[in-house]
């Protein structure tokens, strides 16, 4: 729990300098019982993506505690400047560079050569402007079990033709996608408004 607050601090001190206040980005319908946090895009861990724009993120009750069915759960939302259709290869190469990134800041073992993570997915369906992929993504946890993990992923990449960009929403589990908590993580959607900025 002491590492989420000093990364939480650490996010939020990145945040200051960013325009917009934090209380006014809420891209996503979520109930109270997801925690929230905002980043400022690019990403101060990940500087590598090279977009502007911020990320909206949701941790399911429990994330960080390994007997939770929410464990590892979270969902996020990049309102950024993408104006190319994102493939699989974009979310595949652009994952593993947040993943990567993260994992190296948030390890405490400064000995410890952190495994690289791996990212695959493939695109299922394009339906109303919205692409749908499917994947896993395989990745250090240095928050809790200092171990490989495997997280089910969805990514849903929406396209505004207001701003001519695409918005994709993540969606992460290690539970397989029949689990119960995939209803819970399909509930979360975009706000009608997302398309606005």
């Amino acid at each position: 729990m002491k590492k989420i607050i000093i990364l939480s601090i650490l996010l939020s001190c990145f945040f200051n300098s960013f325009g917009q206040k934090k209380e006014e980005i809420n891209l996503m319908q979520a109930d109270s019982t997801w925690g929230k946090e905002i980043i400022k895009i690019p990403f101060w861990f990940a500087p590598e993506i090279n977009y502007k724009g911020y990320e909206d993120i949701r941790f399911a009750k429990g994330w960080e505690k390994i007997d939770s069915a929410g464990f590892w759960t979270l969902v996020y939302v990049w309102d950024i400047n993408l104006h190319t259709k994102p493939t699989a290869t974009f979310f595949e190469d652009n994952i593993k560079l947040y993943f990567d990134g993260l994992m190296k800041v948030v390890n405490e073992d400064k000995t410890l050569i952190i495994p690289q993570t791996n990212a695959l997915f493939s695109e299922n369906k394009t339906k109303n402007g919205t692409t749908i992929f499917t994947g896993i993504v395989e990745t250090y946890d240095a928050f809790t079990t200092k171990k490989m993990i495997t997280l089910h992923v969805t990514i849903e990449s929406y396209y505004c033709e207001k701003t001519k960009k695409h918005i994709p929403l993540f969606r992460f589990s290690p539970q397989n996608f029949e689990h119960d908590i995939w209803k819970e993580l399909n509930k979360i959607k975009l706000r009608a408004t997302v398309c606005n900025n």
